[in-house]
């Protein structure tokens, strides 16, 4: 269980689909997938601190 208030929105990251999740407001952590002719063939999460500080910029796709 995640203590405080977490939200997430759907995201672009380096070209593959993802999610940013935040805690308190603070961005925690970015899980992407690794797509392959429709198939998930890999799958990465960042928590880093340092690795997220990074994140120059996120594209939130549409529903």
């Amino acid at each position: 269980m995640v203590a405080g208030s977490t939200s997430w929105r759907l995201a672009q990251v380096n070209g593959h689909p993802a999610l940013t999740v935040q805690l308190d407001g603070e961005l925690d952590t970015v899980p992407a997938l690794w797509l392959d002719d429709g198939l998930i063939t890999g799958t990465y999460a960042v928590r880093n601190p340092e690795k997220l500080s990074h994140l120059a910029e996120e594209n939130v796709l549409s529903p």
